[in-house]
């Protein structure tokens, strides 16, 4: 074979040609449409393997939907009641009820995550493609963070509206040379997010203002933060037309404040109104937001996402402030916002792992060497397929151990009332969460039991117990109980001081998930299901006294 001269040897490697990963000026081809489509299939397959989503949160969203669903002839109308409210958090409410009426809770809830998923996923890819179509080599690192902490914990309702920002972000860039159609894009859309949640559907207004102001610093002259240029622009008048064009841009994130303050005049008034700023947990979280499986996994990846997005301009990434500014913003809304606001727990935190992929996908290559561009997509690549396998391998984990857990359910007579207690995950145990925090609403499905494991927060959600057995054995977090070695010196209550509380004489059934044996036994209790570390209780008959529901 004869040789290639040097110069035909290097043309092979020129961009847009053979070196799929280099920085031409052809489209990457991951954010095609078919490469769009086949990615986001790739990051729902895990799902396939389970058929309750092993996410934290995920099955207590089924139960609470299994109570909207149920008719005026079963057993939970007896013990709750079902308030729809004007609330910034209904997002899996009204899609579960849509997916629901035809094919049933079980289905609802898997398929109300999958499309969340999808959403998410294919959110970040469009904004990827959207605004960095040719320099977009940090996609792969950018779809890491979506089985991250919001998304692995089932906050359903942020990742829905999350993913529609995402999504109508990209669908509004495109449609700019059509204003008619984006303003009326934007006025539907934003409504919309804020509804299923009120943090992930304000993301779409920032997103939206923060391109359009990053595109006006963009077309400024070089060097105009200095004195001398900047007053030579505001000499030109031209800040003027950059008003103009901002305001024509901007106009439709009205419909926003007009959904804000038809929620604060039509939605009750919320129980708890105090925020709190919890500085140490953002810090945590900046560690913990990739925990999943693994920590030396999970802490290398967390390790080169940071690195990637604090060095990257050494190697060759660059962003335009139409790129930088939307995951700036959203990295400072994270920093800037409480981290409880009216009985909703982790509400700063939730954004991190947004700002993380909005700064790492829009990071733009194109400008850098095709070696190095091709490097940063396929270590992206690479890694995020890796952890694909092990979030696909620890579903199927998951559902199995779901399984074995629920075993207990073919004991428990339908209409029963169970109390369950859960032995809460912590990090002093296990990096890994045993995600079974809120399983015990799997009985409101499959035995249309009561349980006291329900979200109840008024003017937040939308279940109403009627059956109150006890005053601190309602609804959440009352099923939560810690390990001594998670209990910090016996601050938090184990499963013996639960119990010793515990109205077990207004119950059927305690069902203990993960808990161990009780050290003190209870007469009224009567094993009749074990499996390892979770048992089922029959509460004796004749403990039980004469019951009618109370009022509320």
């Amino acid at each position: 074979m004869i040789p290639l001269p040097v110069k035909d040897r290097v043309g092979l490697r020129q961009p847009g040609r053979f070196w799929p990963f280099g920085t031409g000026r052809a489209m990457l081809p991951w954010l095609t449409t078919p490469g769009i489509m086949l990615i986001v299939l790739l990051m729902i397959l895990p799902f396939a393997l389970v058929k309750v989503p092993p996410l934290i949160d995920i099955p207590g969203h089924m139960g609470a939907a299994a109570i909207e669903a149920a008719g005026p002839n079963s057993p939970l109308e007896k013990y709750f009641s079902w308030k729809w409210v004007f609330t910034l958090n209904i997002g899996d409410g009204v899609l579960m009820k849509l997916i629901g009426e035809p094919f049933g809770v079980l289905a609802a809830g898997w398929w109300s995550t999958v499309l969340a998923t999808a959403m998410y996923a294919g959110g970040g890819l469009a904004t990827i493609r959207a605004l960095n179509a040719r320099g977009g080599h940090g996609a792969g690192w950018a779809l890491i963070y979506v089985f991250s902490f919001p998304l692995l914990t089932g906050f359903l309702n942020f990742i829905l509206a999350t993913g529609i920002s995402l999504l109508g972000f990209a669908l509004a860039v495109r449609l700019e040379n059509h204003p008619n159609r984006r303003a009326a894009l934007l006025i539907v859309l934003q409504p919309v997010a804020l509804l299923c949640h009120a943090i992930g559907g304000l993301l779409l207004g920032l997103l939206v203002a923060a391109n359009a102001v990053g595109r006006e610093m963009d077309a400024l002259p070089p060097g105009w933060w200095r004195p001398s240029q900047f007053r030579g622009v505001i000499a030109t008048h031209e800040w003027r037309a950059a008003m103009r064009r901002l305001a024509v841009l901007l106009w439709p994130l009205l419909a926003a404040v007009i959904t804000i303050l038809l929620w604060k005049v039509l939605s009750p008034p919320p129980l708890r109104t105090f925020n709190r700023w919890r500085w140490d947990e953002k810090e945590w979280y900046l560690i913990l937001t990739l925990r999943d499986q693994s920590m030396i996994l999970d802490a290398a990846t967390t390790i080169a996402c940071y690195c990637l997005i604090a060095f990257g301009w050494l190697i060759g990434g660059r962003w335009k402030w139409a790129q930088f500014l939307p995951g700036f913003l959203v990295l400072a809304e994270f920093v800037a916002i409480p981290s409880d606001i009216n009985g909703s727990n982790f509400v700063d935190v939730r954004l991190l792992p947004v700002a993380c992929m909005l700064l790492l996908g829009l990071m733009d290559w194109s400008r850098a060497r095709a070696q190095i561009a091709a490097i940063v997509a396929y270590t992206g690549m690479v890694l995020l397929a890796l952890r694909l396998v092990v979030t696909a391998a620890s579903f199927a984990d998951y559902a199995e151990d779901f399984r074995r857990q629920l075993v207990a359910l073919q004991h428990i007579e339908d209409g029963s009332r169970v109390l369950a207690f859960v032995e809460h995950s912590c990090l002093q145990e296990s990096w890994r969460n045993t995600r079974r925090d809120h399983l015990a609403s799997l009985a409101s499905i499959y035995r249309q039991a009561w349980v006291n494991d329900n979200w109840a927060v008024p003017g937040l959600h939308m279940v109403v117990p009627r059956f109150r057995p006890g005053r601190n054995f309602t609804a959440d977090p009352s099923e939560f109980v810690w390990s001594e070695r998670c209990a910090g010196g016996g601050r938090l209550r184990g499963v013996d001081s639960a119990l010793r509380f515990a109205p077990i004489e207004r119950v059927d059934y305690v069902w203990l998930i993960d808990t161990g044996m009780p050290k003190r036994p209870d007469p009224r209790l009567r094993l009749v299901w074990q499996d390892g570390r979770s048992l089922l209780f029959a509460v004796r008959p004749l403990a039980i006294p004469n019951w009618q529901p109370r009022g509320l």
